[in-house]
């Protein structure tokens, strides 16, 4: 039985596949499985996988389309490793990832384990650290923390998969990502989080993180009924944990859900459906945990604004500050 299971799903993957399978096999800590899930390319990256095929750490999978969410699901079942990590088919790891990753696991015996990454910017080539642990390892080094030690900076981090999992933490509590095609991640970090009685930091920068314009963050921008439902999902989870009545915790929560919808707000298509959206989520957040929450928020001013205002006033008033912010700044 090896000690971590890598799981990689693949769809069109062909241009960075055999990166991404080369950072593992070259690895100092040997004592791997990768579990390669095909979701139904339409490329060379099977042809690219099977070439691997001999190594008998490597399992390849095909299945249908169903999106990374569901092949990740389907993979975890296959996993025979005591710990978990999720590699994008596009990423790659550093050559001393996995082994100090078993290392801090085998000294800590956390549910999950932070650490840091580079960010890898395809078009210019440049490679730039991502502090991705900040919010946490700024307050806790590398100690152990929880919800319950840190409600005030739980959600502080995002979706991305820069960390590893205990395989039984994830089983026990039935953590799953979603079957959407589209921020599939979401309801699983707010539950592991919210689940984990013990996570700490690992100081080290161990995941390459590709961005490049074909990455799902940047074609899949304008699900607006997605982003609507997965508020709502997460919200269920707190709801429905022990720590609905922390108000810390929640408001961690909201501001994390909070900065998402912003963040696709920025990048959609279809702006005014967008905002309308937007409305109907600022809304029941005002009705269901009061206006105080919201005075309170770092983006108060946008924020009541859409809950106030038409789309037309609410796009007149950005450009009229931008075009003021303009004038001052060149005049």
């Amino acid at each position: 039985m090896p000690e971590i299971s890598i799981i990689t799903p693949f769809y069109n993957s062909e241009k960075f596949l055999e990166q991404c399978i080369l950072s593992v096999i070259e690895q100092d800590f040997q004592d791997f499985e990768l579990i390669l899930i095909n979701d139904d390319s339409k490329d060379n990256s099977l042809n690219i996988a099977q070439k691997f095929a001999q190594d008998k750490r490597i399992k390849i999978f095909s299945k249908e389309n169903e999106g990374q969410g569901i092949a990740r699901n389907f993979a975890l079942n296959k996993a025979e490793g005591k710990i978990i990590l999720y590699l994008d088919s596009d990423d790659w790891l550093e050559k001393n990832a996995l082994f100090e990753i078993y290392q801090k696991f085998k000294k800590d015996d956390c549910d999950i384990i932070f650490f840091n990454a580079y960010k890898f910017f395809e078009e210019t080539k440049q490679k730039n650290e991502y502090r991705y642990i900040d919010s946490y390892f700024l307050k806790f080094k590398e100690n152990i923390f929880s919800a319950k030690t840190a409600p005030d900076i739980i959600f502080n981090t995002g979706g991305l998969p820069f960390r590893a999992y205990k395989k039984n933490f994830l089983i026990e509590n039935n953590i799953e990502y979603s079957k959407t095609r589209f921020i599939e991640d979401s309801q699983f970090y707010i539950k592991a989080l919210l689940y984990a009685n013990k996570m700490s930091c690992l100081n080290q920068y161990l995941v390459n993180y590709r961005v490049h314009k074909n990455s799902t963050t940047f074609t899949q921008n304008n699900r607006i009924n997605t982003i609507k439902d997965t508020f709502f999902v997460c919200e269920n989870i707190i709801k429905n944990s022990d720590y609905f009545e922390n108000k810390k915790i929640v408001n961690s929560f909201l501001d994390n859900r909070l900065r998402q919808l912003f963040y696709y707000f920025s990048i959609c298509d279809n702006k005014k459906e967008y905002f309308y959206m937007f409305k109907s989520i600022a809304k029941h957040i005002k009705n269901t945990y009061g206006f105080d929450f919201i005075q309170k928020n770092t983006q108060f001013i946008r924020l009541n604004d859409i809950i106030e205002k038409s789309y037309e006033i609410y796009e007149l008033k950005k450009r009229f500050l931008l075009t003021k912010i303009f004038i001052k700044h060149y005049f």
